[in-house]
């Protein structure tokens, strides 16, 4: 696995770069970096950890992830089945965080923008009308040349900075106290859990992926992510549930044991304390 820390310097030139993927699922570890960076998903499905903020993502998710805000995309599981049918497509856009505060912040008239910036320390996700202009030109942007490019990124950084369709992500007291020693180790515990919440998950099983003890473990993982590992669990599995509840060919029921859960009675508790409503209420809202 690459480091957690990631160094963009030796292929980020003094502004931005852009890179388009097109592959069976986004292959990315839990990483930061000291740069901006833009993330439009084309096409895909999944779920998305910005610093401890966990949420499903789709078609035409855009997020804007400010300087060592850890941060990885978690295709469904089906995507590493090898079904030809399925594609991850994206957008990525990184920004050198020198440029983008020394130069482009001493323009005239960027305080929406000064404003924008202050707000991806914890993650912004753009939603609304706003998010599907951004995607058209985030969609075409790999394929710009010269000043064009140029010209459509800063179109881009306009429009994040005057819509007010947008969601903070992180919570406000987060605090990033990852190092490069635990790549390895908390890779290994998000893709086990992202593989495996729709069944059950046992502490002492979880702890043994990490090579330690399940109080060792809890501590850990408390440190790493500012939330006990009980509540990551039940928001990936919550999250899922939420996705599969707007597809209406699944009953409720169905839904609860699909996401991991063992009896209606949990998985009510769970989404009512997640989801601020019953799983129900969710679904006659769609």
């Amino acid at each position: 696995m690459k480091p957690l820390l990631i160094d963009l310097d030796y292929t980020l030139a003094d502004t931005f770069m852009v890179k388009e993927m097109d592959v069976p699922y986004f292959v990315n570890t839990h990483h930061f970096h000291k740069d901006y960076e833009i993330v439009y998903v084309k096409e895909g499905s999944g779920k998305r950890v910005i610093g401890d903020h966990v949420e499903e993502f789709a078609d035409g998710d855009l997020v804007f992830v400010g300087p060592n805000l850890p941060h990885v995309w978690f295709n469904d599981k089906e995507y590493y089945d090898g079904s030809a049918s399925l594609r991850a497509r994206s957008v990525v856009i990184y920004l050198k965080r020198n440029w983008l505060e020394e130069v482009v912040l001493r323009l005239p008239q960027v305080d929406k923008l000064r404003k924008l910036l202050d707000k991806t320390v914890r993650g912004v996700k753009i939603t609304g009308p706003a998010s599907d202009r951004i995607g058209q030109i985030a969609a075409g942007i790999y394929r710009s040349e010269g000043l064009r490019q140029t010209v459509d990124l800063f179109l881009m950084l306009h429009e994040m900075s005057e819509t007010p369709d947008c969601k903070i992500l992180a919570s406000v007291d987060y605090l990033n106290t990852h190092n490069e020693n635990e790549t390895v180790r908390l890779n290994n515990v998000y893709e086990y859990v992202m593989r495996n919440f729709s069944s059950d998950i046992r502490l002492t099983d979880v702890a043994d992926v990490a090579n330690m003890t399940p109080n060792a473990f809890c501590r850990y993982f408390k440190k790493q992510t500012q939330k006990n590992f009980s509540q990551f669990v039940n928001e990936i599995r919550v999250g899922h549930a939420c996705r599969l509840l707007r597809q209406k060919e699944l009953s409720i029921a169905q839904v609860c044991y699909e996401s991991g859960y063992q009896s209606l009675t949990n998985f009510n508790k769970f989404f009512r304390r997640i989801a601020g409503k019953s799983p129900l209420a969710y679904r006659k809202e769609f």
